[in-house]
């Protein structure tokens, strides 16, 4: 008897951790326990979502690798400090999804589009930290509809995160947080809505994006049909 291969979703955590993040460290430390607590306790969200955290300031890093769940013995945190530079995280994204989609295709996964959730409260200090490579080439690199891997991008912005940057970097949904808000309760609800997204997305066996978040308004995107 054969079997059909099971799908599965490829999903991308990206974390600002810059300097201004500092006072976030300990929450977004916690959130992360939270995201994978979840996983574990669900058995639907831990046989459909493939998750990987990525983390970014002046250089990005890998936090937690698309791996089995069931190989991750302790997780590691995550520290803030540094700037806030765009393009090398949008080129670690790619490459890390030229890394895990053959992966997850050679042990028989059927792999639907991934999606990189980014959380950021800055603007890109590219310009500044790495002249004359501008961050939007790189972020053309990740969304090249030519690359049959191109993710779809959710980005959540709060504290002084611009909303023409948000806009720019989404394909399938941003979000801006509302006047008022501060950081914590902004970086808590973002993270809400991130793992909301990925129950649901379990549940139905797709991507379900978002459509409102706790706190934050959403920033309607343009679409060339």
């Amino acid at each position: 008897m054969t079997y059909a291969p099971s799908s599965g979703l490829p999903m991308y955590v990206v974390l600002d951790t810059s300097g201004s993040m500092e006072k976030s460290e300990h929450l977004l430390n916690q959130t992360l326990e939270t995201i994978y607590d979840t996983i574990d306790t669900t058995p639907q969200v831990k046989e459909f979502v493939h998750l990987s955290v990525l983390a970014f300031n002046s250089q990005p890093h890998v936090v937690t690798e698309m791996t089995d769940f069931d190989s991750v013995d302790r997780l590691p945190t995550v520290t803030c400090s540094g700037r806030t530079n765009f393009g090398p995280m949008f080129r670690l994204v790619r490459n890390r999804i030229e890394t895990d989609v053959p992966a997850l295709i050679d042990r028989g996964v059927r792999v639907l589009r991934p999606v990189a959730f980014i959380l950021t409260d800055g603007i890109p200090t590219d310009e500044e930290d790495l002249p004359g490579d501008p961050w939007e080439d790189h972020l053309n690199d990740l969304l090249d509809a030519r690359w049959k891997t191109h993710p779809h991008v959710i980005a959540y912005g709060f504290g002084n995160a611009r909303e023409d940057v948000l806009k720019r970097i989404a394909t399938a949904a941003a979000f801006v947080a509302e006047r008022g808000e501060d950081n914590a309760s902004a970086l808590r609800n973002a993270l809400n809505g991130f793992l909301n997204s990925m129950v649901a997305s379990a549940a139905k066996r797709s991507l379900e994006v978002p459509e409102e978040v706790k706190g934050y308004r959403s920033i309607p995107l343009d679409y060339i049909d």
